[in-house]
């Protein structure tokens, strides 16, 4: 059996990325795709004020998206699986966890954006509505710091629901258990 040959890529215009590189067939999956995609706005200067920037990174592995690395669990979250009372504890302390650490960078970048918007001045040059202006749109990013609270505040009453539900469950699991002896309070008899 031979591989078919490779395809044409005439439709490319010279320069542009697979124009002229291609060099598997078609049928061939790509080997070892990393690559990271910078995109990176400059945003005009606005007089004395420094440039302000932002950038994105984006890195895709072999056509997806990259995720962190996973614990064994199904989802790449500690503990969803779900099958013990240490799995469903996990889940709720990680999601705890990362909800707390969302909303501390949310509420510390929202502090940056409007100290950084109210020294813009208006289309007119006035500086007199800076202010207002710039906490009109930072209270929505303050917003999604409350949230994040929020979910970090239910990720702990998920927990401790789920405790009080199934308390008569988790009992008998418990005497299930080896028991140890139980420990007699010091003394000198």
């Amino acid at each position: 059996m031979t591989t078919p040959p490779p395809r044409s890529v005439s439709h490319l215009r010279p320069g542009q990325p697979g124009a002229a590189q291609r060099t598997r067939p078609a049928n061939q999956p790509r080997q070892n795709s990393n690559r990271t995609n910078n995109v990176n706005i400059k945003l005009p200067d606005l007089g004395s004020l420094p440039p302000l920037s932002f950038s994105m990174n984006k890195t895709v592995v072999n056509g997806a998206p990259a995720t962190s690395g996973t614990n064994g669990s199904s989802g790449g979250v500690p503990g969803s699986d779900f099958t013990s009372n240490e799995d469903i504890h996990a889940y709720a302390n990680h999601g705890r966890r990362e909800a707390r650490d969302r909303a501390t960078r949310t509420a510390m970048d929202a502090e940056a954006l409007l100290a950084i918007l109210r020294h813009i001045p208006d289309s007119t040059g006035s500086h007199a509505g800076a202010r207002i202006r710039a906490m009109k749109v930072a209270r929505y990013l303050k917003k999604v710091a409350t949230a994040e609270k929020i979910i970090a505040k239910l990720y702990v009453s998920l927990y401790a629901c789920f405790q009080r539900e199934y308390e008569a469950e988790l009992n008998k699991i418990g005497k299930g258990r080896p028991q140890q002896a139980p420990k007699t309070p010091f003394s000198w008899r």
